[in-house]
């Protein structure tokens, strides 16, 4: 899952440039504030990853060439496979007072962009370890005295299935992946008629194409960054991300500008 600097990164190289407004947070997650918002921009800008410019009065961002550079390494951070799953559970528990409540926003911001599921209140859970990437952060924040972290075997009354149903919203991710394969699958016919014509007619300008391989990985990108990766044995049989990412590397194959 992107962090929140992530997030900012690749929504701008969506669109290009975008304004610097707060209400494009919709976009990412509820969970971030306008604070957060402009705390991240300006922490981004001064470590090179973007740059603002005025248009028509108005202020907006572009990504620089080592903001490209982060997003390329996410990209591959994404797709690297997660480690074996111990069939244990990593719990998350937390009670942070309420002066610190920014602080809480943060932490709960950071273990969704980890992947994890909210069991209940105050309360996370992932099949991951994660906890020393969790305890400095909880260091940077200075929060260690009012956060557990467990380690879980069992579940009485609850399946690792039913736990993945429960906790995660698998079946609106799924359905993420469907409609990305399907409308895809359309799309890329007509892809590979374009390809072939313009094979036929000697036409070496692949401008256009490269333009359908990044939106393509856009869209993936978009519906895989809200995936926590869970292991296939908590999926369901006919989880879409599997068609989603076959389509996909088939497709890169075929398309220029990767």
């Amino acid at each position: 899952m992107p962090t929140f600097k992530e997030l900012i990164l690749l929504t701008l190289e969506e669109c290009t440039s975008v304004l610097l407004n707060p209400y494009m947070l919709m976009r990412f997650s509820s969970h971030y504030s306008q604070n957060s918002f402009y705390t991240t921009i300006n922490r981004i800008e001064k470590q090179g990853l973007i740059e603002k410019f005025e248009r028509e009065g108005k202020i907006h961002l572009k990504l620089t060439a080592r903001g490209k550079a982060i997003l390329e390494k996410h990209r591959a951070d994404s797709v690297k496979p997660r480690p074996p799953w111990d069939n244990k559970w990593r719990l998350v528990i937390f009670d942070v007072p309420e002066k610190k409540a920014q602080l809480r926003k943060y932490l709960r911001a950071y273990l969704i962009s980890l992947g994890f599921g909210k069991a209940q209140r105050s309360v996370w859970i992932s099949p991951y370890d994660f906890r020393k990437e969790i305890r400095i952060y909880l260091r940077k924040l200075k929060l260690l005295d009012f956060v557990y972290q467990l380690l879980v075997e069992d579940f009485e009354g609850l399946s690792g299935e039913e736990i993945a149903a429960e906790f995660w919203d698998l079946d609106n991710i799924n359905n993420r992946y469907i409609k990305f394969h399907r409308d895809w699958t359309e799309r890329l016919i007509g892809i590979e008629k374009e390809i072939k014509e313009m094979k036929e007619s000697g036409n070496t300008d692949s401008t256009l194409l490269q333009q359908y391989t990044k939106q393509m990985t856009w869209d993936y990108q978009a519906v895989l960054s809200r995936d926590p990766q869970l292991p296939t044995k908590l999926l369901p049989a006919d989880w879409g991300g599997e068609i989603a990412r076959k389509l996909i590397q088939a497709y890169r194959r075929k398309l220029p500008g990767r």
